[in-house]
């Protein structure tokens, strides 16, 4: 860990020598930044899309609050975070980076030890008493790209390494560590004027470890059904079991990933088009090493198969300047159970699309920006065990602007507003009465009802920017977020764990670009 904070240190040292030109408009520019952070997901066009010297430094704090949830997430989260990144060119060479930090605490979290970067998740450890959660999380990413032979061909990847630290303060008590690597490497060509093609290969690899203990070991003893008892979910609420038939309370998920990315471009009279098409299949391995007798004690594989396709078309036209994107994403899960003769039982699919269109327009003092986006959801869980099943389709609409006043004092005033909502298309769901069992009771059929929920609201953003010497600033931002479901009726089976109605998000963030 004490290296981890050097290199995060090195990461604010490198941001705070960069040279800077126009760092304003890095944090200014709306639809520039959303192409950044376009091209940093997908670096062969990092060189032609990131800037090439600005580093940026931001702290901030949110905090969640409200009872329209699903029923393993928190009633109330706190966030602070801090985030560093910067590019730079050295000899031809685009590079960029980014050092984060993240701390959150949940207050009265409900059947989920887990890290939460793993939702489609088969195998974890849970109780229906609520618990206090700590989570600390560290970021470091950097991606680079070179052009070689007047331009024509260009090599470029990048490298993703995260650690996280997860617990909870009261029994049953839960420590998780998680470790994740990712790396790229890819290769580019013109094949025409205004026509590039790449590909790029993507390996990865992870772990999660997960422990169970109780501080006061009266909880863990005794065979009553009581909040404080873990257990264990397989699948999607099948073999849930308490520890008293599960005396090993704890496991390893080691995580191995391989993929690929194609990508095509072309740059003329009617724009910059840009479109990618990706596959990535994560091996996810659950096991304990029993080390009192030398030996392991396999639970569960799973693969989760991830295809993805984006198209993103830029037109800027004197001071008009016009983006749109299509996004699809694609997961396909099954689990094989090694404990039971490898038998499979847990499916998860989910697919998402998104249809997202901007317009910015620069007039004098004034800056304004419109954005419209339309979204599908389609996810299913099915777990072959107990013939528990859930399906649901949703859409969800957005329309926001963002208008920006400069003063005379080299100031700027910014205000914003969006609003959303949400639409149940379907859902259906399945579970024989005789299968039921205590999962069912606190997350299934409070999940069945959340997804068949109407949702509306908005958000309100405020924001105001001094403008230093050299082009540094300084930039706070505060926002407010308010969602409210229009709920069905209820089920006709025991919830243990009704749903409210309303969500709020409240945040600020502090900037600093130099």
């Amino acid at each position: 860990m004490k290296k981890l904070y050097i290199v995060g240190l090195l990461f604010c040292v490198w941001g705070t020598y960069l040279p800077v030109y126009a760092q304003h408009a890095v944090e200014q520019d709306t639809i520039a930044r959303r192409i950044r952070a376009y091209t940093v997901d997908n670096p062969m066009w990092l060189e032609k899309s990131v800037e090439p010297r600005y580093s940026l430094i931001q702290m901030g704090y949110s905090q969640v609050s409200g009872e329209y949830r699903t029923a393993q997430d928190a009633q109330k989260i706190k966030n602070i975070n801090f985030n560093s990144e910067g590019a730079v060119t050295i000899k031809d060479i685009r590079l960029w980076g980014r050092f984060a930090y993240n701390r959150s605490t949940e207050d009265s979290t409900r059947f989920a030890h887990q890290t939460r970067e793993n939702p489609a998740s088969p195998w974890y450890f849970g109780s229906y008493g609520y618990n206090h959660y700590e989570r600390t999380n560290y970021f470091i990413q950097t991606r680079g790209q070179k052009y070689f032979a007047d331009r024509k061909y260009s090599v470029f990847g990048g490298l993703d390494y995260h650690v996280g630290n997860h617990f909870s303060n009261n029994d049953p008590r839960s420590t998780i560590d998680a470790i994740q690597v990712n790396g790229s490497l890819g290769a580019s060509a013109r094949i025409s004027s205004g026509w590039e093609l790449g590909l790029e290969g993507k390996y990865g690899y992870g772990q999660e470890r997960v422990e169970i203990a109780y501080r006061n070991e009266q909880y863990a003893l005794s065979a009553v059904e009581s909040p404080y008892m873990n257990y264990i979910v397989r699948g999607y609420g099948w073999k849930v079991s308490d520890w008293l038939s599960e005396r090993n309370m704890f496991y390893q998920n080691d995580m191995k990933r391989y993929g690929a990315k194609g990508y095509l471009s072309w740059d003329g009279d009617l724009g910059k088009f840009y479109g990618n098409i990706g596959y990535l299949q994560e091996v996810q391995h659950y096991r304990q090493t029993l080390s009192n007798d030398s030996r392991i004690n396999e639970l569960s594989k799973f693969n989760l198969d991830q295809l993805s396709y984006q198209l993103m078309w830029n037109l800027k036209r004197g001071n008009k300047t016009y983006l749109a994107s299509f996004n699809s994403l694609n997961h396909s899960g099954k689990d094989w159970v090694t404990e039971s003769g490898n038998a499979q039982n847990y499916v998860y699919r989910k697919e998402r699309q998104t249809i997202d269109l901007s317009y910015l327009i620069k007039k004098n003092k004034w800056q304004q920006f419109y954005e419209a986006n339309i979204g599908y959801t389609h996810e299913v869980r099915h777990d072959g065990g107990t013939e528990t099943r859930l399906d649901y389709d949703r859409m969800d609409y957005a329309l926001s602007t963002l208008l920006t006043h400069a003063t005379t004092r080299n100031q700027e005033v910014e205000f914003g507003v969006t609003a959303f909502a949400e639409t149940n298309m379907g859902t259906s769901w399945t579970l024989p009465l005789i299968n039921e069992n205590v999962f069912h009771q606190y997350v299934f059929y409070h999940d069945i009802r959340y997804h068949e929920a109407d949702v509306w609201g908005g958000k309100l953003r405020l924001g105001f920017t001094q403008r230093l010497k050299k082009g540094n600033f300084i930039k706070l931002v505060g926002t407010y977020t308010y969602r409210k479901a229009d709920l069905g009726s209820a089920l006709d089976r025991v919830n243990l764990a009704p749903l409210g109605r309303t969500r709020e998000v409240g945040s600020v963030r502090l900037s600093y670009g130099f």
